[in-house]
């Protein structure tokens, strides 16, 4: 599949966990905010964000008591790169990542692309929350 297909802006629609006895998680809420960015020169970023996240008192850009940047840390998930199509998965070379352990690494996603639905999936699972689950986000096409 070309990487022109996947050009655009994606809005995030779903992000579930799952784990083996078929038991669904929702890290962020059942209605989560994001956006994945595709670009045409190959570089892709997610930002995922929880729903009812709520603002700092103060209005500070690296402000925040340390429980609201507590708070802010576990209802935020990001990643971006370069990135390339190989079969049926999307490679990101991770540049930037909320979760420093992501920066410098290579995160696979499996995707599914069917009309303007993006599904991106684990490749297997990955620790969250300290259990090990698959996930899946699915995304609808905002603007190509």
């Amino acid at each position: 599949m070309s990487t022109d297909t996947l050009v655009g802006a994606w809005r995030l629609q779903r992000f579930v966990f799952t784990d083996d006895a078929g038991g669904e998680h929702f890290p962020l809420g059942e209605t989560p905010q994001g956006l994945v960015l595709i670009t045409p020169d190959n570089h892709l970023s997610l930002s995922f964000i929880a729903d009812g996240r709520g603002p700092f008192a103060e209005n500070s850009l690296l402000g925040g008591s340390a429980d609201e940047r507590a708070a802010a840390a576990v209802s935020y998930v990001s990643f971006g790169g370069p990135f390339r199509v190989e079969g049926d998965e999307v490679v990101v070379e991770v540049v930037a990542a909320f979760h420093p352990n992501w920066a410098g690494s290579v995160q696979r996603r499996r995707f599914r692309l069917e009309g303007d639905t993006l599904t991106l999936m684990t490749t297997g699972t990955i620790k969250v929350g300290g259990r090990a689950l698959t996930g899946q986000a699915v995304l609808t096409r905002a603007a190509r």
